[in-house]
């Protein structure tokens, strides 16, 4: 397991929470308004606290200040076990997967849900299950650039 990102893949948890925490950062009068429940905030309201001027880039570098600048990831051959345990140890939901050849390319995701689906609901075991074979794949993500408006990928992903 290493470090490395490509731009915001799906799964939209990670940005709704980095959003709502870099909203109570900006302006702390905020802070009443926008609860915790995110499908509180309509679109209308976020857009009058300035979500279509924030870039991903903006929360990302939020997000990671105090961390050493690299993102988790790892490999199609990984077995979902050891995935499983790098999300736990550096409390994260998901990694992103790069192919296990020399070119690393991006393969897909793997999430705290595909386990649930694909591992213990189904009875198989993560220690004999290859990442590859339970990930989300890459033709199947939503991907914004840094420069992409927080507005506009919050949109993505949740088809408004």
């Amino acid at each position: 397991m290493q470090g490395g990102f490509q731009s915001f893949l799906s799964h939209g948890n990670v940005i709704r929470n980095a959003v709502l925490q870099r909203v109570r950062m900006v302006n702390p009068l905020l802070q009443p308004i926008v609860s915790s429940r995110f499908e509180s905030v309509t679109p209308a309201r976020i857009e009058e606290h300035g979500f279509e001027s924030t870039t991903i880039s903006d929360i990302l570098n939020d997000k990671g200040k105090g961390a050493d600048g690299s993102w988790l990831w790892c490999t199609t051959d990984d077995t979902v076990y050891d995935a499983v345990k790098s999300m736990t140890q550096n409390n994260v939901g998901a990694l992103v997967v790069v192919k296990s050849d020399a070119n690393k390319a991006i393969a897909g995701i793997i999430t705290e849900r595909d386990y649930l689906r694909k591992i213990i609901v189904q009875g198989r075991s993560s220690k004999s299950t290859k990442v590859g074979d339970i990930m989300t794949e890459e033709n199947k993500l939503i991907t914004v650039t840094p420069d992409t408006k927080v507005l506009q990928a919050m949109q993505l992903m949740t088809g408004m």
